[in-house]
This record gives structure tokens, C-alpha cells and sequence, in this order.
């Protein structure tokens, strides 16, 4: 949790090799498998501009995506209707494109899930339902998922632990040990200088 420009997208790209650290070492990861959605889906557009939503699909996961056990839950969650599979990529707005590379990342099978904002582009009945199918596959296969999104409403839904970052925007920022969701969001809404307050019940 953090605001623009305090270099969430770029500590992701470190994560996964896409960007070298000015100074010390990013540690290894190994072996663990991780699948990445980039922050500028429009950039996929542009590259596979020829490509239709199936070939992009088929492309990124393999042809026999259709028959993951999780597709139907996707298709629906994410509503990859028949006409939209068939339209090529550089026709689809920015939510439809949103909706295609998150269930691209999904497909894949990794053990980190690497998300950099899953829901913009998207209307709030499109976030909620995007955020309900992350949330279960998610669960339901017992890995884990890094989400990096400005929708403090859906961070509150999907994460068990968040971390915040500090700093000023577009010069310097610090990442902070991962915390439980309500010291996190306490610590992120203390730095923007913004207090909730709970009414009392019939208050």
C-alpha cells in the first residue's frame, strides 16, 4: 500500500528479474515458479496486436487451456464470453484487456502469483467480481498471491497481510516487513493523514 509513484511496480519488476537493483542483491527465488501481471497491460495489446483473445490465451498458457479445471470459474468470473475470445487484442477496450491478462496470469501454474493492479480499467462491480475469483483460486490451491492495488476496498476484501511502503513519490521509497491488515492500513492511513472514525450501532 502506498500512493503513485513510490516504486511498488519497480520492487515487482525486481522480484521478477525484469529490472536490475542500482545497489545490493535482490535474493534468488529459486525454484519457485512465478506468474506476472504487468502493471501496463496495454503494452501486451501493442505486441499481440494480431493476436486474438484465444490465440493470446493459447499462447501465453498452452492450447489446452480450455480444459483447466479452472477455466469455467474464469470464463464466468471474468465473463470470457464466446465473441469476446474470437476479438483481437488491439480491439479491447482497457477493462476487457485487463480482464484477458489476469485470467492469463492465472492459468499459469505457479506457486507466487504476482499481480500489479489487477483492477484498473474496471468498474466496481467488475473489481469485486475480479477480486472474488483471485481471492478463490488462490485459496483453493494454497498459494500465494502479491496483489499491488490503489483500491483500499479491495485490499481490505483479498489480503491477509499487506505491506506499506514510505517515502516521497517519484524519489525515494521503503518497503515495510509484511503486517497484519489492520496495523498495515492503520500505518497506510496515518502517513496520507486520514482518520475513520466507527460510529456506534444506531449512532
Amino acid at each position: 500500500m502506498a500512493p503513485n509513484g513510490i516504486g511498488k511496480t519497480t520492487f515487482a519488476r525486481l522480484l521478477v528479474n525484469e529490472l536490475e537493483p542500482d545497489s545490493g542483491v535482490v535474493i534468488p527465488h529459486g525454484e519457485v515458479r512465478i506468474s506476472y501481471k504487468p502493471q501496463y497491460v496495454r503494452d501486451l495489446a501493442v505486441k499481440h496486436s494480431d493476436k486474438t483473445v484465444r490465440e493470446y490465451l493459447a499462447m501465453a498458457v498452452g492450447n489446452d487451456f480450455m480444459s483447466k479445471i479452472i477455466w469455467p470459474d474464469l470464463a464466468n468470473g471474468l465473463s470470457l464470453t464466446p465473441p469476446l475470445m474470437d476479438r483481437e487484442l488491439s480491439s479491447l477496450s482497457g477493462g476487457e484487456l485487463q480482464r484477458v491478462v489476469v485470467a492469463g496470469s492465472l492459468l499459469k501454474d505457479a506457486e507466487v502469483y504476482l499481480l500489479d493492479e489487477p483492477m484498473a480499467y474496471l468498474d466496481i462491480e467488475q473489481r469485486v467480481r475480479v477480486a472474488s475469483v483471485i481471492r478463490r483460486i488462490i485459496e483453493e490451491r494454497d498459494v500465494v498471491a502479491l496483489v499491488i492495488e490503489h483500491d483500499i476496498t479491495m485490499i481490505d476484501y483479498l489480503s491477509t497481510s499487506v505491506m506499506v511502503f514510505l517515502g516521497e513519490p517519484g524519489r525515494h521509497g521503503i518497503a515495510e516487513p509484511p503486517t497484519d491488515l489492520r496495523t498495515g492500513m492503520n500505518e497506510f492511513l496515518k502517513n496520507q493523514d486520514v482518520t475513520f472514525r466507527r460510529e456506534p450501532p444506531g449512532g
